[in-house]
Order: C-alpha cells, then sequence, then structure tokens
C-alpha cells in the first residue's frame, strides 16, 4: 500500500474526491490543493486515466523535518536515492515553500539538488543529470516551515492536457477546472447542455465525455510512470482496456455548443474528430442574441472573457448585461452558470446567485455563478 498525492486546482478538492472515489477501495481525504489517497500500483494507474479535475499524481517518498540548510541537506542526503535515480537517469525538481526558514526558493532547490546528486555520487561514484525539460524523473517538494514532504511525479505532462487538442486558443479554459465546473453544476447527463460562448469547446467536450463515460485521457499514453522501475506493462494495458470498454453511448444527451468566432468552431471541430464524436456534440458560429434553447429545461455553463485588457471593459460590461437579459427573457426552466474572474462585470448580469463557489483560473480569483433562471419570475 502506496501514499500517493492529487493535485487539483483551488476550491476542487471536494468534487475531486467524490470524482476518484469511485475507483479506490479506501476513501480520499481533501486537503488544500489536492487529495490524498492510499493504494495500490494499479489506482495509481487509473487515478492517472480517469481523474477529471486532477493535475498530478504524486507517489510519496518521505517526510522530514529541518531546521536549517545545513540539516535539509544532510537528511536530503542520507536517503537512498540510488535506488530510485541510479547515476543514469535524469531529474527535475519543482519546489513550492512556504518557510520562514527557507526564504530563498532558488537556493533551497538547489541545495536539495546537491543533497540527491552528492548522496548518490558518494554511493555509485557518479553523478546522475538535471534535466528541465524532458527528465526521466520528477519530484515534487513541499516545504512549510520545516516540513518537508518529497514527491515522485507519476503523470509526467500535467493531467488536464487530455491529447483532443490539435491548436491551445489563447483564452482556453484548462480541461481539467472545465470538467470541474460541469461536476459542481451538479448536471443530470440528461437535460439538455449548452455553452453558448464556448471558444475552443472546452466545456461542451468535457461534458460529453462525462454523459459518455469517456475517461479523460482516453487519447493520451505518455505518463511519467513509464519510466519507473517498477512499471507494469500489462497492468496498465489492462487498466486502459477496461476504460475503453466502458465507454458508454447509448445516453440520448444533447449536448451544444456556439461562438460568434468561425475560427473557434474550426477548433472544436477538430477536437471532436479527434475524439470520434462528431455526431454527439453539435457546435455552430452563432451570435448571443440568436440562442434559444431547444427545450424547457436544462443546464448552461460559460466562461465570459474577464476584461484584462486595457479597453475591453466598457464593451465586457455590455456583454454581461446582454448574458442577464439572455437568461432572463429566453432562458427559465434552466440552471445557469457563469465562471468569472471579475466581480465588478458579474455585477452586470443583474440577476441574484443562489450559489457562488470560489474557485482559481491560475492565479485568477474566481467565482462559478449559479442562476437558477425560473419561470414567471422575471418581466
Amino acid at each position: 500500500m502506496n501514499e500517493y498525492y492529487l493535485t487539483c486546482p483551488r476550491g476542487l478538492e471536494d468534487i475531486t474526491c467524490l470524482d476518484i472515489s469511485t475507483y479506490l477501495d479506501i476513501p480520499p481525504i481533501p486537503d488544500k490543493g489536492g487529495v490524498f489517497f492510499n493504494g495500490s500500483l494499479k489506482d495509481l494507474y487509473t487515478v492517472n486515466m480517469y481523474s477529471r479535475t486532477g493535475m498530478f499524481v504524486l507517489e510519496k517518498l518521505y517526510f522530514l523535518e529541518a531546521n536549517n540548510y545545513n540539516d535539509l541537506y544532510k537528511k536530503i542526503f542520507e536517503y537512498p536515492w540510488q535506488n530510485i535515480i541510479g547515476s543514469k537517469k535524469t531529474f527535475s525538481i519543482r519546489s513550492k515553500i512556504n518557510s520562514k526558514i527557507y526564504t530563498n526558493p532558488n537556493f533551497t532547490t538547489l541545495k536539495i539538488k546537491d543533497g540527491i546528486v552528492d548522496s548518490i555520487k558518494d554511493k555509485l561514484g557518479s553523478r546522475p543529470s538535471i534535466d528541465r525539460y524532458d527528465p526521466d524523473l520528477k519530484f515534487f517538494i513541499f516545504i512549510n516551515n520545516n516540513k518537508i514532504k518529497i514527491y515522485m511525479d507519476s503523470s509526467g505532462s500535467p493531467l488536464f492536457m487530455r491529447g483532443y487538442r490539435t491548436k491551445i486558443h489563447k483564452a482556453a479554459l484548462n480541461e481539467s477546472l472545465a470538467a470541474g465546473l460541469i461536476l459542481l453544476s451538479n448536471w443530470n447527463k440528461k437535460d439538455h447542455f449548452y455553452d453558448i460562448m464556448c471558444g475552443s469547446g472546452t466545456i461542451p467536450i468535457e461534458a460529453a465525455m462525462i454523459a459518455f463515460n469517456i475517461p479523460p485521457r482516453i487519447l493520451r499514453d505518455d505518463y511519467a510512470f513509464k519510466k519507473w522501475d517498477n512499471y507494469d506493462r500489462k497492468l496498465w494495458r489492462s487498466v486502459k482496456k477496461n476504460a475503453e470498454d466502458n465507454i458508454n453511448f447509448d445516453n440520448k444527451i444533447k449536448i451544444y455548443g456556439s461562438d460568434i468566432i468561425g475560427k473557434n468552431i474550426d477548433l472544436c471541430i477538430q477536437s471532436l474528430e479527434k475524439l470520434n464524436l462528431l455526431d454527439k456534440v453539435k457546435f455552430s458560429q452563432k451570435n448571443l442574441n440568436d440562442f434559444v434553447p431547444e427545450l424547457s429545461i436544462g443546464t448552461i455553463i460559460i466562461n465570459p472573457p474577464y476584461g484584462e485588457r486595457i479597453g475591453e471593459q466598457f464593451n465586457l460590461k455590455l456583454l454581461y448585461k446582454a448574458l442577464g437579459d439572455k437568461f432572463k427573457k429566453d432562458c427559465a426552466g434552466h440552471d445557469t452558470y457563469v465562471f468569472t474572474g471579475n466581480p465588478d462585470l458579474s455585477k452586470q448580469i443583474g440577476l441574484r446567485t443562489k450559489k457562488r463557489i470560489i474557485l482559481k483560473n491560475g492565479t485568477i480569483d474566481c467565482r462559478l455563478l449559479f442562476y437558477p433562471i425560473q419561470k414567471g419570475s422575471y418581466k
């Protein structure tokens, strides 16, 4: 039984717990910025494949306490790194530090690196190399005052990288965060689903993958754990085949995405082609004013621009006001969600929220605003 830590966007810890608990025998435990869980190598592979909101699956190496730089170096040196890295593999270190002791992040990371390579040279006679861009092994170091937690990354590229994007849209929403918005909405996977400002289509595509039980990384086969000495090719193939076998297209759900920019819709179609979902999601070039839901019930989730560029604020105030008008006029009976990082603009919607969920989009403080639009409430 190993100890693992799944990192996730801030604000999605509880939904991440719920998401992966289906695949684990031991219930995971939420933490700030991630989720702890215990399990086997199969569980490690499974969470890498199935987690919709995770970012990195990390395996615990060890925890230690060190009260100064010399103490830190000594305790890092004492760990049997030669059994993990050896002298031929490359590695990198990623540190997250919140400490009054270790106030210089670069020097702290360098001290840890020196402890590792010196230890290996002492045992094996030669030093391994650092590779910041494509290392064989990647280590995550979390330091809180004098407490140091050391993990090894099993994911490699962040788990939000699904493999269906053909081009990165400049304002594209992180796929893990997009999936989190959908899971937070409690959408029942039966009622119609809409994103009427879809950009490159991340939200509708993630909704389709949830509705049809498509594992988020069904297209991806690159993982850091494949470079580990204990990589079990047969076990990984079994996990992947099981994921493929459980895809279910029996759901007759209708999912729609629309955007005013035609090139965005082209990107959406290209992603659908890679996932073989062309007949499952309908994307169209459409002005916001032309949108009318097909039925009297459904879910709408949108991620409008936040207005970070100079000169955008006035036009975006009109846009957010138009959103509120559209909801009131045409969307009665729908659960509508607006994900935004600009509280001043959200006031222009002119509706009272039933729920405001605090989230992070990178470094931006954001809110997922829930507006249940009731029939006969607005005039």
